[in-house]
C-alpha cells in the first residue's frame, strides 16, 4: 500500500487553533518514554509524502481551539504524558499548545521529521534534552530525510530509526526511511545523542524476523538502544 495523502505546507496561525487529525489514550510505544502512559494528540497534515507510511494524518481532521484541547487533556489525564505527533507537528504553530500543557503541569513530548524549525527561537528554552526533567518539552527525531533544520538538532533529546535488515550502513543506522526519496542517506545524529533502533513492520513474519536480527546486532554493535514497537506488541494506537 503507497501512502496517497498529500504534501501540505507550513501553515501560518497564531496557534490558537490547530487542525487535528485525533486525540486518543494510548502508551507511548516508542523512543525515550517507551511504556509511558499518555495521551497523543495527532495532528492533521504532513510536509512529507513517505510513500510506506503507514499513519492516517488525513481524514476526519477538526479544527480545535487549543484551549478546549488543553481542558480535555487537563480534565481526564491530569498527570499524563503529552505526546504531540502527526503528520508534522512542526507544520503549524504548536508553541501556544505547549506553553499551555507545561503551564498546567504536563510534560510534553513532540515527534517529528525534523525538517521544519522550530516556531520560534524561545521555544528552544522550553525544551529539555535530560529526559529525567519533568514538566518541560522534549523532541525526538524520527529522520525522513537527508536534513535536519538546525534549531531541531540544538533541542532534540533523541533519534529514532526504523531498522530493515537490508538497508543499514556501517554506523548500524538506516540509509533510507519509509521509502521516501532523498538525496544520500537520511539524516545521523549528533555524536552524544541517544539512538533507538526498531525493526520494521513489514507485514511479513520472515522479513521481520530478520529486521529483528539485525536491528539487535547493530545495537549489539555500535550501542544504540533497542526497542521493539510496544504499542503495536499490545494492540494499541
Amino acid at each position: 500500500m503507497i501512502n496517497l495523502q498529500p504534501i501540505e505546507p507550513r501553515a501560518k496561525s497564531d496557534g490558537s487553533a490547530l487542525s487535528v487529525h485525533s486525540i486518543f489514550r494510548t502508551l507511548q510505544g516508542e523512543g525515550p518514554f517507551r511504556g509511558h502512559r499518555a495521551l497523543f494528540i495527532r495532528l492533521a497534515g504532513c510536509n512529507l509524502a513517505c510513500p510506506q507510511c503507514d499513519t492516517d494524518y488525513t481524514n476526519g481532521r477538526s479544527e480545535l481551539a487549543i484551549a478546549n484541547i488543553v481542558k480535555h487533556a487537563n480534565l481526564r489525564f491530569p498527570d499524563w504524558l503529552v505526546v504531540i505527533t502527526g503528520g508534522e507537528p512542526f507544520r503549524q504553530n504548536i508553541q501556544p499548545l505547549v506553553l499551555s500543557l507545561l503551564a498546567h503541569g504536563h510534560t510534553v513530548q513532540i515527534e517529528t521529521n525534523g525538517i521544519l524549525p522550530i516556531p520560534s527561537p524561545a521555544f528552544a528554552g522550553i525544551c529539555s534534552t535530560d529526559t529525567n526533567d519533568k514538566g518541560v518539552c522534549f523532541v525526538v527525531v524520527s529522520p525522513k530525510t537527508n536534513k535536519v533544520h538546525p534549531s531541531i538538532v540544538k533541542v532534540a533529546c533523541a533519534y529514532k530509526y526504523t531498522v530493515k535488515a537490508y538497508d543499514l550502513e556501517a554506523d548500524g543506522i538506516p540509509g533510507s526511511a519509509l521509502d521516501n526519496p532523498t538525496c544520500g542517506i537520511i539524516a545521523r545524529p549528533p555524536s552524544g545523542i541517544p539512538v533507538y533502533l526498531q525493526p520494521c513492520d513489514e507485514k511479513d513474519a520472515e522479513c521481520n524476523r530478520l529486521n529483528t536480527i539485525a536491528a539487535v546486532q547493530a545495537a549489539m554493535d555500535h550501542g544504540h538502544i533497542f526497542q521493539m514497537q510496544l504499542h503495536k506488541q499490545v494492540g494499541l494506537d
